[in-house]
């Protein structure tokens, strides 16, 4: 017996291990989710801001650029759920998108600007560490749509402010993909994990939970401040506190943004997710069907209602991603940096 016992040992240890299924689904996932969602969403988003900078830069007035300003906006949109590498490198993702405003900086900073007619708008690397209240989306949405800013003539300092931003806007853009993309870049620190030139995940795991916190948290940031800042309370609704409500795209905002996420889900997702998909459906549908474009009707209290069950939908979706996507992979959502804000 000893004999056949030492003559099993070595066959034993030489014996192929069993293939990992859940190492195969995190594989899979994770290449789905950084190949057909992020790469995509960085392209589109370095697409729609060098048009508006092209044509900011041929002709700066409002109505001229408003086209390429909401193709752009929606095309941060599809991105701007990504708190990761290039997106948050150099404090990106508030100079792209500095909102929610608490403290009215923007209108007081464009003011300064305007009054002083400061020459830093002149030069695009100086003009890259002026004050993110001066830069990005929400500045443009106020020379664009606000009465205070935006009556301006060619050649005017608000008409090469305007070109400013969209530079800017464009000159991030293309740093992104160019940082996400590159042969050592985002991407491939997303891919390979431990194994990456510049390892930033240990395992597939990591590079996995960290998209689905993603995922998570942008919904979250959705209910609870795309939503829930306007909605206020019963007795005082606060629609000025709307997402973008200047240029009436707060439902339109959270429309895209729960398209986004759905993608994203269905990209990480290891197999079917019936549950998730048919509450992404349902509250997409409920968005859409608003017909309220700055989510002024939150002072009605049916309009306050409809908006109110739209974030108590996105409360459905989380549980479902957490049982359909999560559990299956083996992850969880953890911190991310718009925790708390």
């Amino acid at each position: 017996m000893r004999k056949l016992a030492a003559l099993c040992f070595p066959l034993m240890l030489a014996a192929p291990l069993a293939a990992d299924p859940l190492s195969d689904l995190l594989s899979e996932a994770l290449e789905r989710a950084v190949n057909e969602h992020t790469v995509p969403a960085v392209d589109h988003f370095d697409v729609a801001t060098a048009l508006l900078s092209d044509v900011a830069g041929d002709n700066c007035l409002p109505n001229a650029v408003k086209p390429a300003y909401n193709e752009a906006f929606d095309a941060w949109m599809g991105l701007q759920h990504l708190h990761l590498g290039p997106v948050e490198a150099n404090g990106r993702i508030l100079a792209i998108a500095f909102w929610p405003d608490k403290k009215g900086m923007i209108p007081r900073t464009l003011a300064g600007y305007i009054a002083d007619e400061d020459p830093v708008i002149e030069d695009p690397e100086e003009f890259a560490q002026a004050s993110i209240a001066v830069r990005g989306l929400f500045a443009l949405e106020y020379m664009l749509y606000d009465e205070q800013f935006n009556d301006y003539s060619e050649d005017s300092y608000s008409c090469h402010l305007v070109q400013a931003v969209a530079r800017d806007l464009h000159r991030m853009g293309a740093a992104i993909k160019a940082e996400w993309e590159a042969p050592d870049g985002f991407a491939q620190t997303l891919l390979l994990a431990g194994e990456a030139p510049h390892p930033l995940y240990l395992t597939r795991t990591e590079s996995v939970q960290a998209l689905y916190t993603m995922l998570t948290s942008s919904l979250e940031v959705t209910r609870d401040q795309r939503i829930g800042r306007p909605i206020g309370s019963f007795e005082k609704p606060r629609p000025t506190r709307a997402e973008a409500y200047r240029s009436d795209r707060a439902q339109r905002n959270v429309v895209l943004q729960l398209q986004a996420a759905r993608d994203l889900a269905r990209k990480l997702a290891p197999g079917e997710m019936p549950l998730a998909e048919a509450a992404f459906e349902k509250t997409i549908a409920l968005a859409e069907g608003l017909n309220d474009p700055g989510f002024a009707g939150v002072e009605d209290p049916m309009g306050r209602l409809k908006v109110e069950i739209i974030g108590q939908n996105i409360t459905t979706i989380l549980g479902h991603l957490a049982n359909e996507v999560g559990a299956p992979l083996g992850v969880s959502a953890g911190f991310n940096a718009s925790d708390g804000d």
